[in-house]
């Protein structure tokens, strides 16, 4: 008989990350052949035992898989609306079960990944584990350089104080600034919201890279698998965060 602790079997389908699996074994969510399980350290014997969340029954994916798309704008980066027309994830020709490693707001474009791995898309926007994030952003001012580094200290917003980032100035007008921003952590409209702070507007934002995976030469509403290197990096990921 195989055994697996119940939590790395819900990430093992796809479902949701380990950590995340756990709140689901805490919530009275997963049933294992129609009890409901309410311990974490529960083992599920893989190929007999039906483990349903929330009334689905899952399976184990037979491969882990990872997928960089240069997501358009005007595209949603999730499932919220499964009705609409511009979902992001449907310009991913593979049927079976993906979802994005975080969001890019619908006026946000660049590089959005998708993958069936929960524990690697927990790592990836978790904020312990600070996966910085590098983004093109341009203004409609010229962003003096004593505003630059009171952004980069962190701003004072509604949910909190931004965490400290970089900003690389590119190119500076009388009338715009284009730059990249590395950041860590990922509040909603984060980026916007700290530059409105300062009266800027956001004209333009694309994020270029998550981690080590870059976006790199892909079209828009284009996509790729990952890289041996970007696998490699998963793996790295995983051995020292799990």
């Amino acid at each position: 008989m195989s055994e697996m602790r119940i939590n790395k079997y819900i990430a093992a389908c796809g479902y949701a990350s380990r950590r995340k699996a756990d709140e689901l074994v805490e919530k009275g969510l997963v049933t294992v052949n129609g009890k409901v399980i309410d311990e974490p350290g529960f083992m599920v014997d893989v190929e007999n035992d039906a483990v349903k969340v929330k009334n689905k029954l899952l399976k184990i994916q037979n491969a882990d898989l990872y997928y960089v798309l240069n997501k358009p704008l005007n595209y949603l980066s999730s499932n919220q609306d499964p009705h609409s027309k511009n979902l992001a994830r449907n310009l991913i020709h593979y049927k079976g079960h993906l979802f994005s490693v975080g969001r890019l707001d619908s006026d946000t474009s660049g590089l959005l990944i998708y993958t069936n791995d929960g524990d690697f898309a927990n790592i990836m926007t978790h904020p312990s584990y600070n996966i910085k994030k590098r983004y093109e952003v341009i203004l409609n001012g010229y962003l003096k350089d004593d505003i630059k580094e009171s952004i980069e200290e962190g701003v004072s917003l509604e949910d909190g104080k931004t965490k400290k980032c970089r900003i690389e100035i590119k190119k500076r007008t009388s009338n715009s600034t284009r730059l990249h921003i590395i950041i860590s952590e990922g509040k909603n409209r984060q980026i916007r919201r700290m530059f409105e702070k300062f009266g800027f507007t956001v004209v333009e934002l694309k994020r270029l890279t998550h981690g080590r995976i870059a976006l790199g030469e892909v079209k828009e509403g284009k996509y790729r698998v990952f890289t041996n290197d970007e696998l490699a990096y998963v793996d790295e990921l995983k051995r020292k965060h799990l």
